[in-house]
C-alpha cells in the first residue's frame, strides 16, 4: 500500500510541473533604468555612430521575465551600446550587432519599479555592504584591543 501511494504522489506531481518560457515581444536593452526597443530594420551608418555609453551586463530571465542594470532579451552580455550623432539618448541608442554594424534602439519606458528595487539589491550593493560591515567590525576589534 505504502509503494501505491508513493508511486501515485511522485504521478501527481511530476504531471502537474510545467516549464514555460516567455515569448517576449520585442527585442530590448536596457540602459541606466531606461528600456529601448530594438528596431533590427533600422541600420545606423558608422559615421552616425558617437562614443560608447554602456554594454549589456546581465541577460532578462526567460521564465520570469526579471531583469535589472543594463539588460537585455537578446543581446549577449558585453554587446555595447552607443550614442547616435544628433540624437538625445533618452530618444534612441545605437547597439553594436558586429564590429561596425549597428541597429537603432528607440526608448520606450522607464523600467518597472520592481527591477529597480532589484537594482539597489543588485551583488554589486551586497558585495560593497559586506566590505564596508567587515571594515567597521575590523575597526571595532582594534579599538577594543587598544584599551
Amino acid at each position: 500500500m505504502k509503494k501505491v501511494l508513493a508511486l501515485f504522489l511522485i504521478f501527481v506531481f511530476s504531471a502537474n510541473s510545467k516549464v514555460n518560457a516567455l515569448e517576449w515581444a520585442y527585442w530590448f536593452v536596457v540602459h541606466e533604468g531606461k528600456v529601448y526597443e530594438v528596431k533590427e530594420e533600422e541600420s545606423i551608418a558608422t559615421n552616425d555612430v558617437g562614443k560608447v555609453i554602456g554594454k549589456v551586463e546581465t541577460r532578462a530571465d526567460d521564465y520570469t521575465g526579471d531583469y535589472y542594470g543594463n539588460a537585455s532579451n537578446y543581446y549577449k552580455i558585453g554587446t555595447r551600446y552607443f550614442e547616435i550623432n544628433g540624437v538625445l539618448i533618452k530618444e534612441a541608442i545605437a547597439i553594436e550587432t558586429r564590429p561596425n554594424e549597428y541597429v537603432k534602439a528607440i526608448y520606450k519606458h522607464d523600467v518597472p519599479i520592481g527591477n529597480k528595487i532589484i537594482n539597489i539589491f543588485s551583488f554589486n550593493f551586497w558585495m560593497i555592504s559586506g566590505l564596508v560591515f567587515f571594515v567597521f567590525l575590523f575597526i571595532i576589534v582594534l579599538i577594543s584591543r587598544q584599551r
